[in-house]
C-alpha cells in the first residue's frame, strides 16, 4: 500500500476503511464493500490519487462528493463520472475557472516549499491552472435517502444544506459512521461568503438537528478537516450555539481578515468555530446587528 506521495499521506482506519490527507489540510475516504469502492471527495487534484487507490483495491471505484468546493472537487478530474447534490454541479461549475485554479496552485506550490521542495519541479502549477473540470466531468444526482450498495456495506446519503445549499452526508448504520464532509469539523466553519454559496444559517441548524435525530444510528463522525473522528459532542455544541447562544453573545466578537478568502467576524463556543460576515448572521437574525466595541 501506498502510504505516502508528494501531496498525501494515507491512514488504514479498519479493514474496509482509508483515509487520505492532502496537503494537510483535507481528509477524503476510501470505504471498501465486497464488490465497489466509495471515495468520499477527492481532494484539491494536486496529483492523481488513482495510484493510492489501486495500491489498495482493484474494486471498481465511485466518487461521491459531499459538496463542490475545490479542496473536495478539483480532484475529480481524475474519475470523470461523479455522484453529488445537484445544486453544487452549481459551485464546481462557478469554482472552474483559472483565477480560482491559479489561488489554489499557490496552494500547492507553498505546501511544497514547506514540506518537500524537492518536489516542486514535479508540479506543473500553470498547467494546473489552465486545467478545467467542465470537459472531463460525468456528473450524476443523488437524493436525500438514496443508498449506494458497494457489497456486504450499504452507504446512505443524507442531504444536509448548510455549508453549501447541495451538501451531503454519508451514513453507514451498520458500523455507526457519518461522514460529515464539512458541516460537522473540528475546524472553523466559513460562512462570510455570498448567499449564493453558503445556505442560510437556518438551513444549517436544521441539518444539525436532523442529524441529531439519528444520534442512536453514529458513534464515530468523519470530517473533511480536522482530529478524526470526533463525536455527537460536536453537533449538540452546534446546535447550541445556533439554536440562542449565538444571538445572545455575537456582539462581543472579534474580527478577522483572511485576505483574498474575505474577512468579517469569529465567534467560538465550545468546539464552535464560525467566521461570518454580519450579512449573513443579520439574515439569520432578521434585523441589523448590533456590535461593542472592544
Amino acid at each position: 500500500m501506498i502510504t505516502s506521495t508528494n501531496f498525501c499521506k494515507v491512514q488504514k482506519l479498519d479493514d474496509d476503511l482509508y483515509v487520505i490527507t492532502q496537503a494537510g489540510l483535507v481528509h477524503f475516504y476510501l470505504i471498501l464493500g465486497q464488490k465497489k469502492t466509495i471515495l468520499i471527495d477527492a481532494g484539491y487534484g494536486f496529483e492523481d490519487i488513482r495510484p493510492i487507490i489501486r495500491s489498495i483495491t482493484s474494486l471498481p471505484v465511485m466518487l461521491v462528493l459531499t459538496h463542490g468546493d475545490p479542496d473536495h472537487s478539483y480532484g475529480s478530474e481524475y474519475f470523470g463520472d461523479v455522484w453529488l447534490y445537484q445544486p453544487d454541479y452549481g459551485q464546481i461549475i462557478g469554482f472552474d475557472t483559472k483565477h480560482e485554479r491559479q489561488f489554489i496552485a499557490e496552494m500547492g506550490v507553498n505546501f511544497l516549499k514547506e514540506n518537500k521542495p524537492e518536489a516542486i519541479e514535479h508540479f506543473d502549477s500553470k498547467a494546473f491552472a489552465e486545467r478545467s473540470l467542465l470537459r472531463t466531468l460525468t456528473p450524476h444526482f443523488v437524493k436525500d435517502g438514496e443508498l449506494f450498495d458497494l457489497g456486504g456495506k450499504t452507504l446512505e446519503v443524507i442531504f444536509t444544506p448548510g455549508h453549501s445549499y447541495g451538501h451531503i452526508m454519508l451514513l453507514d448504520r451498520e458500523k455507526k459512521r457519518l461522514f460529515s464532509g464539512d458541516m460537522i469539523c473540528d475546524y472553523v466553519l466559513i460562512y462570510f461568503f455570498e448567499s449564493d454559496r453558503n445556505a442560510p444559517f437556518s438551513m444549517a441548524l436544521d441539518s444539525w438537528k436532523k442529524i441529531k435525530r439519528l444520534e442512536n444510528d453514529i458513534k464515530d463522525i468523519y470530517s473533511a478537516h480536522g482530529q478524526l473522528p470526533i463525536t455527537m459532542d460536536y453537533v449538540d455544541a452546534y446546535i447550541e450555539c445556533f439554536s440562542g447562544e449565538f444571538q445572545q453573545n455575537y456582539s462581543k466578537d472579534k474580527p478577522f481578515d483572511r485576505g483574498p478568502l474575505g474577512h468579517g467576524y469569529q465567534h467560538i463556543y465550545k468546539t464552535v468555530n464560525i467566521q461570518y460576515s454580519d450579512k449573513r448572521l443579520e439574515e439569520f437574525l432578521g434585523h441589523k446587528v448590533e456590535r461593542i466595541d472592544l
